[in-house]
């Protein structure tokens, strides 16, 4: 099992090194297409993934819950896509939600601003002004965007593996080294590890959005960690009465062996819900 994280500047040539990858390889690819799709089944609509997809939350909807259940259904999606196949997922601060997990390899293209906007123009036909709006808007959302749900920087080195500029390497060149790589033990020996903790970080997530979301228990907060199919619920609610509820849905979710709970009624908490 092996999972490539793809960051990607606009003009960047990063989808369509994503794309030849995909091919090269055989892996399957995650995009906002596909993401698009998954998300659906799970029951997100098209508006709610438009508003939230890589872009930093309105000012008002910041005070809403709909960002946290984005997010949820989101990182479901990626875990319950990542643990059936090799993958690339291609943006959506996936190098950060899948950050832990041994042997995913985060990749991230880059190039600087003349040649994207020489890019666009090109491949879009629009003068350089329109380019560079275009380049900027993006740049503003994406760091947005991490910064929002992750409280972290976009364009940081620190937050991947591999940082490669397609001014100077070509994406033929950029996919023979990633393919070697994967060949080496770091990441062609983390298979078995990565599969493990995938299934347990799935679990616990599945957990999560069927007792906010889909049964929409009560709770004050809530903590859902998994390991080896054994889930433990931590956190608070306002009555015992709800903390039976979640042991019991949680014991519904597909690949859940077990539950314990550490939740405590808080019986005067203020509750504003998840």
């Amino acid at each position: 099992m092996a999972i490539i994280t793809l960051s990607r500047e606009l003009g960047s040539l990063g989808t369509e090194i994503a794309d030849t990858l995909s091919s090269r390889l055989g892996y399957s690819k995650l995009d906002k297409e596909s993401l698009e799709v998954l998300l659906k089944k799970l029951g997100m609509t098209e508006q709610q993934f438009v508003r939230d997809d890589e872009k930093k939350p309105g000012f008002w909807e910041q005070f809403t819950q709909e960002k946290d259940r984005y997010f949820a259904f989101m990182k479901a999606a990626m875990y319950r896509f990542a643990g059936e196949k090799d993958c690339i997922i291609v943006g959506r601060g996936a190098n950060i939600i899948f950050r832990g997990i041994p042997g995913a390899l985060k990749l991230r293209i880059i190039a600087p601003p003349k040649v994207r906007v020489a890019r666009l123009r090109e491949r879009l036909g629009i003068d350089d002004q329109h380019a560079l709006r275009m380049i900027h808007q993006s740049d503003h959302d994406r760091a947005g965007y991490h910064k929002y749900f992750f409280n972290a920087l976009w364009d940081s080195p620190a937050e991947y593996d591999l940082v490669v500029n397609t001014a100077a390497i070509s994406p033929a060149e950029i996919c023979s080294t990633v393919s070697a790589l994967l060949r080496s033990p770091t990441y062609a020996e983390a298979g078995d590890r990565a599969r493990d903790v995938l299934r347990d970080w799935r679990i616990a997530q599945d957990v999560t959005i069927a007792i906010v979301y889909r049964e929409r228990v009560p709770v004050v907060s809530l903590d859902v960690v998994c390991d080896k199919g054994v889930v433990a619920l931590h956190g608070a609610v306002q009555f015992s009465a709800s903390m039976d509820r979640c042991v019991e849905v949680a014991g519904t979710v597909e690949g859940v062996a077990k539950v314990v709970s550490y939740l405590e009624v808080v019986e005067y908490a203020y509750y504003a819900g998840m």
